[in-house]
């Protein structure tokens, strides 16, 4: 009996050798990859692929084909389109404010390399050029940062939300109930609106006036509106939702269950931003 564990052991260290040395080979493989041994990828041909269906994505100059792993990313599919066809370094370094996607992560993205980011002449692009106006501009290497040089961090460490996108979701025995989306700018809540509400098998978002629960449906648009610009802190006015909404067509306050929108924009925050403004 020992000696056969005793074999199963000498099996299994082999194994183990074997995958790291050929984890090392692939390595070596992908740093030997040259930027002008790939093909060049303009603006123009990257946004068009901007969905599921061929989703590419630009990081640090690079660019990525992840169509095939759409159906595999462990999070909602939404949070991965969002960057599909877009210089994506901003996201892929943080995914959430200031921590990177893991190094395995990293050797996995390798494995979608098609091409590299060009302008018009064909030079290369640097990570974040093609981003908009008052987009983060990614910082030089080895450029110190601090809390007194970089607010985001100093909220950060505080405790406080950063200014930026957000989704966040409620969700019970498996359903997604309440589904949000909002900016926060200084603290205030903007652009409030819903991905999804529905409880019980009603879709309130495809309501149409005259539906028994649109009443409800126009109790969470006024939820929307009324948050519009106030503090988050605000959010907490749900628990009394009366407090927030009009009792529509005899409907109380409470049927629009406000502490599920209360946990939906909470789990917003707890995720960190979405999206930097």
């Amino acid at each position: 009996m020992n000696k056969i564990a005793y074999s199963a052991f000498i099996a299994f260290v082999a194994s183990l050798i074997t995958l790291v040395s050929v984890n090392a080979l692939s390595g070596s493989d992908r740093e030997t990859v040259e930027d002008s041994d790939l093909e060049s990828i303009t603006m123009e041909e990257l946004a068009e692929h901007g969905s599921a269906e061929s989703c590419w994505k630009a990081i640090h100059g690079r660019v990525y084909d992840i169509t095939d792993y759409v159906p595999d990313h462990p999070t909602e599919e939404e949070v991965l389109l969002e960057w599909c066809g877009r210089e994506s370094t901003e996201g892929w370094d943080n995914k959430r404010p200031g921590v990177p996607h893991s190094p395995r992560a990293e050797a996995m993205l390798e494995r979608y390399l098609i091409g590299r980011l060009v302008d018009d002449t064909a030079e290369p692009l640097e990570p974040g050029a093609s981003e908009p106006a008052g987009a983060v501009v990614e910082r030089q290497a080895g450029e110190a940062t601090s809390p007194a040089q970089d607010e985001r961090l100093a909220r950060a460490l505080l405790g406080l939300p950063l200014d930026g996108h957000y989704r966040g979701a409620f969700t019970d025995r498996g359903s997604i109930q309440v589904n949000v989306t909002f900016d926060l700018r200084d603290g205030h809540i903007e652009s409030l609106a819903y991905r999804h509400l529905a409880y019980r098998g009603v879709d309130y978002l495809a309501l149409e006036e005259g539906d028994e629960l649109y009443p409800v449906m126009l109790q969470h648009r006024q939820i929307a509106e009324r948050l519009e610009g106030a503090p988050v802190t605000r959010i907490f006015a749900l628990y009394e939702p009366e407090s927030l909404v009009d009792d529509i067509d005899g409907y109380s306050g409470a049927t629009l269950r406000g502490a599920k929108v209360i946990s939906a924009i909470r789990d917003a925050l707890n995720r960190g931003v979405y999206a930097w403004p």
